[in-house]
């Protein structure tokens, strides 16, 4: 049974990140924290699972589990089943809810990533990124071997090299990226240079909740790094999640819901009120 988070504070983190990117959201990308995103439709690997459920709650959900929680050694990804037309000298934007569930050492973490086929790679500090070749990714790197970036940490890797990455930036916050009964928040964007020549500036986002039952407790963090595209250029895009844990044995989740239209909602739809249908279901999910 998938372990559930907190949907008002997967409500408000949206709100929040809204308001946060309302001036650089961009017409291309997509994003998996404002729609529905039905993960069992998608390309699943290595120890990924999608599971869809509707437990009467006014709810419908879909989860991505790209490892299960209190299991060693494991790496999975789940990508999209369509590919994106990309144009790397145009701006572009994707989000996305995640939760990291576990008790025991924490790690590895997981990444959104953006190959030019879909894959993964091995366990452990790979994140299940490391060896896709033409990708970029934003990390949640939750672990570190001394020497290392301390962790929890938020990268941007390229080229499926997850030992250097481009940018990073430590958080500080331990293991509260994980049990908190709320869902997390990231995004990545991308600004083109205005040369046009697939050269552009990558912005990794991550808004996690730091307390237990208190929505209003909560840290930002962000990353930057420059990048050239130069190479996937012309090439279709796909996106998608990977994850991996060594000794660690976090479990990693991607997540999206919808409201269940109720009876009068769903005539009111039949009838040509899909307007007010739509606000009713914005209230709904909005409602702690």
């Amino acid at each position: 049974m998938p372990i559930r988070k907190n949907l008002f504070a997967a409500s408000l983190l949206l709100g929040l990140a809204t308001l946060h990117h309302a001036a650089t959201a961009a017409p291309a990308g997509a994003s998996l924290a404002t729609g529905f995103t039905d993960f069992t439709t998608w390309t699943l690997l290595g120890s990924a699972t999608a599971s869809n459920t509707t437990p009467g709650n006014g709810f419908t959900y879909s989860d991505l589990r790209l490892t299960a929680p209190g299991v060693e050694a494991q790496a999975g990804a789940g990508f999209a089943p369509t590919a994106l037309a990309l144009d790397f000298n145009q701006p572009f934007f994707f989000d996305f809810n995640f939760f990291i569930a576990g008790t025991e050492l924490r790690g590895d973490g997981l990444t959104f990533t953006l190959a030019t086929a879909p894959g993964f790679g091995g366990g452990g500090s790979s994140l299940g990124y490391e060896g896709l070749d033409h990708s970029v990714a934003l990390a949640i790197d939750t672990f570190n071997f001394d020497g290392e970036p301390v962790s929890p940490s938020l990268q941007i890797l390229r080229n499926g090299d997850a030992s250097t990455p481009l940018a990073v930036t430590e958080t500080g916050i331990g293991d509260v990226i994980r049990n908190v009964p709320f869902q997390s928040y990231a995004s990545l964007s991308y600004t083109p240079s205005g040369n046009d020549d697939a050269t552009g500036t990558l912005d990794g986002f991550l808004q996690v909740y730091t307390a237990d039952g208190d929505p209003s407790q909560y840290q930002t963090f962000a990353v930057q790094a420059a990048v050239d595209f130069s190479d996937l250029a012309g090439s279709s895009i796909y996106y998608g999640f990977t994850a991996s844990t060594g000794a660690a044995t976090d479990g990693h989740f991607v997540t999206s819901a919808m409201a269940v239209p109720e009876p009068g909602a769903a005539a009111l739809m039949m009838l040509g009120g899909a307007a007010l249908a739509a606000r009713r279901r914005l209230a709904v999910i909005r409602r702690p």
